[in-house]
């Protein structure tokens, strides 16, 4: 059944992201770890394709161990907004470390580096798990203004953003009503 629900959101997300330059997904928190799987095994079918994950909800550790494939994918990038704010000693090649999820301008310009030497032509994406995670470190307005700088950004560099928002940790709609298309994941539908 786990694999059907995961095949699910899967092609759930490709059809939104190929057709819209931004999507916000809103996930039950017990759902969220079905997403990520989505997520990963749809990023390991583009291996032509260039993706930098941001993750503030878990460590880098925590999704390398529980998503062992997507360490060995060379065409994800990651950057890591908590560990080192926890105090968690922590280096890996595929990984960039932001000292704070705070730290909003330098996750962004990190986020800007990583796309600098890709070229125009290949396609380039950016998912943001999570921003609910983000609005327990920050206001939820300087929340928003990260996020709409950074997809006018994107939309200037052809990059797509994917954001996902967890319902029970914030009010989602005021995060997500910035993206093209909102996909609710409700727990009836998944099931």
């Amino acid at each position: 059944m786990a694999d059907a629900i995961v095949e699910g959101l899967k092609e759930r997300i490709a059809v939104a992201i190929k057709t819209n330059q931004s999507i916000g997904i809103q996930v039950s928190e017990n759902r969220h770890n079905d997403l990520l799987r989505a997520l990963f095994s749809f990023m390991n079918t583009k291996q032509n394709e260039v993706w930098v994950f941001v993750t503030a909800s878990n460590t880098f550790k925590h999704v390398s161990e529980n998503f062992k494939n997507v360490y060995e994918n060379k065409n994800i990038k990651f950057i890591d907004c908590i560990s080192r704010s926890a105090g968690i000693s922590t280096y890996d090649k595929e990984c960039n470390y932001i000292e704070s999820p705070t730290m909003l301008e330098k996750i962004a310009l990190e986020i800007l580096n990583i796309f600098k030497g890709i070229e125009q032509d290949v396609d380039r994406y950016v998912v943001i798990d999570s921003l609910s995670s983000l609005v327990i470190y920050n206001d939820s307005e300087i929340i928003r203004e990260f996020v709409s700088l950074l997809m006018n950004r994107a939309r200037s560099e052809n990059i797509h953003i994917v954001s996902i928002v967890i319902e029970e940790e914030v009010d989602a709609h005021k995060l997500l009503q910035m993206n093209e298309k909102i996909v609710v994941l409700r727990e009836s539908f998944i099931d």
